[in-house]
């Protein structure tokens, strides 16, 4: 059946009380979301998915029926380090639940890798390191944020921390995880995307080898099997083929 939101540009289908939300669906829910006042600039979502209806409902539907879709959202506000978990009616194009988790942190998200490696690769006390290490170019280096814990350190108490873990690869296409850089941990306030501080503790040789497995750096495959011959469909056990 088809369902008319209140967004006269927008025509959402849903088949099922548990059809997954569509892109459209997506948009919409995090629209309403972004349009509640009172929350900052800085907003990442972590969670938009369906949020599915009672049982009851499940169980007595039929084709036809009317369906009230509903969004589970978890966003962060950069700003403020709150992180909320909200239910949206995008029937009634308004958030219906909003449920602030003071002390949460939710998942790390791909953007915030991103914006993550560039505030690391702008820190001079890491291009120092870098160059203590005879990396010469920073366009070289992957840089993965991993969550840092919280082990009751009063500084970092509702810090969005990450230690930063880094690679460097000997061409754009290498795998650089092949290649850690040993001993260099960056310290990255994600709220802020701001390098705190980076641990370096020695220089640690590279791997001498490289972990590439793909044709531009294979050149010598091993021999594919034989197709398995006629002789062998009819029981000639030549190839050491076991019959019981």
């Amino acid at each position: 059946m088809t369902i008319t939101y209140d967004r006269p540009d927008i025509t959402l289908t849903a088949l099922h009380p548990l059809e997954p939300l569509t892109t459209e669906e997506v948009a919409q829910a995090v629209s309403i979301v972004r349009a509640k006042p009172g929350l900052g600039q800085k907003i990442r979502f972590s969670t938009v998915t369906l949020n599915e209806p009672i049982k009851s409902t499940v169980f007595n539907f039929k084709a036809g029926d009317s369906i009230e879709r509903e969004a589970f959202i978890v966003l962060l506000d950069n700003e403020t380090g709150m992180t909320y978990e909200a239910i949206v009616s995008l029937a009634q194009h308004s958030v219906i639940s909003w449920k602030p988790l003071p002390g949460v942190q939710p998942a790390f998200m791909l953007d915030e890798f991103i914006e993550c490696e560039a505030a690391v690769k702008a820190c001079p006390e890491f291009q120092a390191a870098l160059l203590k290490r005879g990396i010469t170019n920073p366009d070289l280096v992957m840089v993965d944020p991993w969550s840092a814990g919280h082990y009751g350190v009063p500084q970092e108490e509702g810090v969005r921390l990450s230690r930063a873990l880094c690679w460097v690869r000997t061409s754009p296409t290498d795998n650089g995880y092949a290649r850690p850089i040993e001993g260099v941990i960056p310290v990255v306030d994600l709220n802020k995307m701001e390098v705190l501080w980076v641990e370096d503790h020695g220089v640690v040789p590279f791997p001498p080898n490289d972990g590439n497995y793909i044709p531009e750096f294979v050149k010598d495959f091993r021999v594919a099997p034989k197709p398995m011959g006629s002789k062998l469909e009819q029981g000639d056990n030549s190839q050491g083929v076991q019959h019981g």
